[in-house]
């Protein structure tokens, strides 16, 4: 089969293929599978419900970016206590294509946890292997002093003073990175290894065909192993149906990320006799911290996100330097009118600590009224405890490194004055609607486990209801991982593709 990239605007009629696999979904789980498998020379048909976009014709504005680049403009809100905005990549190479490009592996206390729920084989040792392998395909470094911007730099300086390890971060990143800060926005210097500079281009070239703009509706299946997957070209402005799209395949691997896989399951009736696909939904809730400095930072000069501090990783707080551009950096400052103005008004004097806590609250993904997910979940005041915490350590980093003041997300203490408020305020019970919050990386909605009765997948990642369907996306992850999570989504990819070869040569 030749391999190539289709567009939805240039198919003329109804589309049907016969494939090994069918892959559905083209971000960090689906474009390693494409890639893996096309490599062993099985024939792999990938559907993107997103479009084909590259740093030459990427939106020319912000806005646009968040329109075509994102799923429903980056505005998917929970419904729940508090309501929490959700943003999801919706393009060839999915979110990666507009994340901060961090990579982490996990982290010892998330093996701990799946070991003592009796998930075998992923300890750091034997997600070694998968992990090298991914790290040198996508180029994965550390944040380089030219790079980090006075950002990172100052959130260091005052986090050394109170005894704390700040780290650069490691991000998949060649070297035609300048720090422009506009990672989440599409990189246009070709600097972030999204999925479409590497595992993309390669499955093509190894024969992979990929359809952009191509929906999956539902999964064909005998009850008791997989047929294939039967869905619609749609238009890429209006979303519009414009013609049917049927992939017969032996095998289905659905990489279409923690919200919209459950859907497609729930939708097409499969792989439920647990009843856990989409329950169990986890987030890494974040909010933002920012100094403000009589010196000026330009925090937007620089990488976005580059540097770490995991000193409290133990209690689910990780603190990301995190700096974006002015219309992303705006709307997580405090304040209305007036007071909202003063603030922006200092935006070159500004840093910022995004704030990103694994979660002990859980919600659900069910099928809205539209067919789309409908996401439920309510913060617990464990986790606007734990939240509360970060926020107050955060301010003590900015005190430390000489911040004048100190701007937070939540609406107990907006604004914090010096050392002495942040004392105040550490007894302050804070309601977890008090929060403005923003979650990224759902996980779990279709967890692995060891026990059928209690889980949609098995540890090898197949589905225990279904023979040769595979999910390799953050749905299958037990529990919250507490680091960002695309490495260890491509690693579980690479680890998926081994087995699924391994089986086909029996």
């Amino acid at each position: 089969m030749a391999g190539g990239i289709i567009e939805g605007k240039t198919i003329k009629g109804s589309v049907r293929e016969q494939a090994d696999v069918c892959v559905i979904g083209s971000g960090a789980g689906g474009a390693v599978m494409a890639k893996e498998l096309a490599q062993k020379g099985l024939k792999v048909v990938v559907l993107e419900e997103g479009g084909n976009y590259s740093s030459k014709d990427y939106p020319k504005t912000i806005f646009e970016s968040f329109m075509k680049l994102y799923r429903n403009q980056g505005l998917d809100t929970t419904l729940g206590i508090p309501a929490i905005v959700l943003p999801t990549g919706k393009c060839l190479g999915g979110t990666t294509v507009i994340n901060m490009g961090t990579c982490f592996r996990l982290p010892d206390y998330t093996h701990q946890k799946w070991e003592d729920l009796g998930i075998k084989g992923y300890s750091a040792k034997d997600l070694a292997p998968y992990y090298d392998q991914v790290e040198e395909m996508m180029s994965v470094r550390r944040v380089t002093p030219e790079v980090m911007g006075r950002n990172g730099e100052i959130i260091a300086e005052g986090a050394k003073k109170l005894g704390l390890h700040p780290m650069p971060i490691l991000r998949n990143v060649n070297d035609r990175c300048k720090g422009c800060c506009n990672c989440s926005y599409g990189c246009r210097e070709d600097a972030k290894e999204a999925m479409i500079l590497n595992y993309i281009p390669r499955a093509v070239e190894l024969g992979a065909k990929i359809y952009c703009d191509a929906k999956a509706e539902f999964i064909v299946h005998d009850k008791e192993k997989v047929l294939g997957v039967t869905g619609s070209i749609r238009d890429r402005e209006s979303g519009n149906f414009r013609h049917f799209i049927e992939i017969a395949a032996d095998r289905v691997v659905v990489a279409a990320g923690a919200l919209n896989t459950p859907v497609l399951l729930l939708k097409s009736e499969v792989c439920n006799s647990s009843g856990q696909v989409g329950k169990n939904l986890k987030l890494h809730l974040c909010g933002r911290a920012i100094g403000v400095f009589d010196e000026l930072i330009d925090g937007h000069h620089g990488v976005g996100q580059c540097l770490y501090i995991d000193d409290y990783a133990e209690l689910g707080i990780m603190l990301e330097a995190t700096f974006t551009g002015p219309a992303t950096e705006f709307p997580g400052l405090g304040g209305f009118g007036k007071e909202l103005w003063e603030h922006l008004k200092e935006f070159r004097h500004l840093a910022s600590i995004g704030v990103m806590m694994s979660d002990t609250s859980s919600g659900k993904v069910t099928v809205g009224v539209d067919g789309e997910p409908m996401i439920t979940y309510n913060m617990n005041q464990k986790d606007a405890d734990a939240l509360k915490k970060a926020m107050l350590i955060s301010a003590r980093i900015f005190f430390a490194a000489g911040a004048k003041k100190v701007l937070t997300t939540t609406s107990c203490f907006p604004e914090i004055k010096n050392l002495v408020e942040v004392e105040k305020f550490q007894d302050l019970k804070v309601e977890p609607g008090q929060f403005l919050a923003m979650a990224f990386h759902p996980m779990g909605t279709c967890r692995m486990g060891a026990d059928p009765k209690k889980s949609v997948v098995s540890p090898e990642l197949e589905a225990w209801d279904l023979k040769n369907l595979y999910l390799t996306d953050a749905s299958v992850f037990p529990t919250s991982l507490g680091v960002n999570p695309q490495e260890t989504i491509w690693a579980f990819a690479t680890r998926c593709a081994e087995n699924i070869l391994k089986n086909a040569r029996r």
